[in-house]
């Protein structure tokens, strides 16, 4: 039987209901999609980008059947006020709410995936750090993580949303050794055989012995050998200038990097609008993709389905490794 995975309609003021509604004719097949959003959002997008659409509204996933349609989770919500390409308190309440209902939806056991489409932080408000930490806190994950899978290499972040001086002030032996033995559990439980896990470095050369700094030597290199010697197959601190090509070239399958940028940048550069977010240590899979709300082209028509097209094969790919 297909998998039953969510899909959330993100900020109705953004394209994610476009890149939607653009990708479901190619994913339908692949697993039963129900897509948690409001009627009148809904409508609105199927309209100018899915007029065709074979699609039935349910009241629970329960109601769910193998008939090749999309099926629609209505939340009744009132989104009179919402329009394309501005961000509003209204905005992020809704994306919130779809948030929260396939959340409750995956940890009750109805789904096995659920797929985001962007919000806008902003819009959501009260402290809101992101759909990863937020599904995290709802489920109660003593551990998670936030990691993007391309086609070439995966990266995985030790620091999240928070400025670079925090992200540094995070960094500890302690904390490198749960996360590596951490990420190398996940890659187990996802059956990857290949688990070759680099570690960048934080400093320009990996500190080049001490001169620009020794956070690399006195902080990353102690749990990069008290790991290596558990057996995971670890390596580094590497100087990240070289390392993320390195791993895109096929020597190492996993770049944990040490903030939210260095790791981004590279990954996106190399594998845009196929990468993938996936969130590590949820009970149930969650993918995105790596893009936002793109609010200046939102109900254009011009948004690239590319990368929530990838969002929702990775969903399937990684259900079908853990049935």
């Amino acid at each position: 039987m297909r998998p039953t995975i969510g899909i959330t309609a993100g900020d109705p003021g953004g394209i994610g209901l476009e890149v939607v509604l653009k990708s479901i004719s190619t994913t339908l097949p692949l697993a039963r999609w129900i897509l948690f959003a409001d009627r009148s959002v809904f409508e609105r997008n199927r309209s100018q980008f899915a007029p065709g659409l074979k699609h039935k509204w349910i009241g629970d996933p329960s109601e769910v059947t193998d008939e090749p349609v999309l099926f629609i989770h209505d939340l009744g919500g009132d989104t009179s006020g919402v329009e394309f390409g501005k961000r509003s308190r209204e905005s992020g309440q809704r994306a919130l709410a779809y948030l929260k209902s396939a959340g409750e939806k995956a940890l009750s056991g109805s789904l096995q995936a659920v797929v985001t489409a962007p919000v806008n932080k902003e819009a959501i408000g009260n402290d809101f750090h992101g759909q990863t930490d937020f599904l995290a806190g709802m489920a109660g994950c003593p551990e998670f993580g936030m990691a993007f899978f391309s086609p070439t290499f995966k990266v995985v972040l030790a620091t999240i949303h928070v400025s670079l001086r925090e992200a540094l002030g995070q960094m500890s032996t302690d904390r490198y050794i749960r996360l590596i033995r951490f990420v190398d559990s996940e890659l187990r439980r996802f059956k990857f055989s290949n688990r070759r896990i680099a570690v960048a470095a934080i400093n320009p050369h990996a500190g080049e012995g001490g001169m620009f700094g020794r956070e690399d030597i006195d902080v990353l290199a102690p749990a990069v050998k008290q790991c290596a010697g558990e057996g995971i197959v670890v390596s580094g601190p590497h100087s990240a200038d070289s390392l993320y090509f390195r791993a895109h070239s096929g020597e190492f399958d996993v770049v944990i990097a040490p903030y939210h940028d260095q790791g981004l940048i590279p990954v996106k550069l190399i594998a845009h609008g196929e990468a993938v977010n996936v969130t590590l240590g949820l009970p149930y899979v969650r993918t995105s993709p790596d893009h936002g709300t793109a609010f200046s082209i939102a109900g254009k028509g011009q948004a690239d389905p590319a990368g929530m097209r990838a969002a929702m094969e990775c969903a399937v790919d990684l259900v079908g490794r853990v049935l």
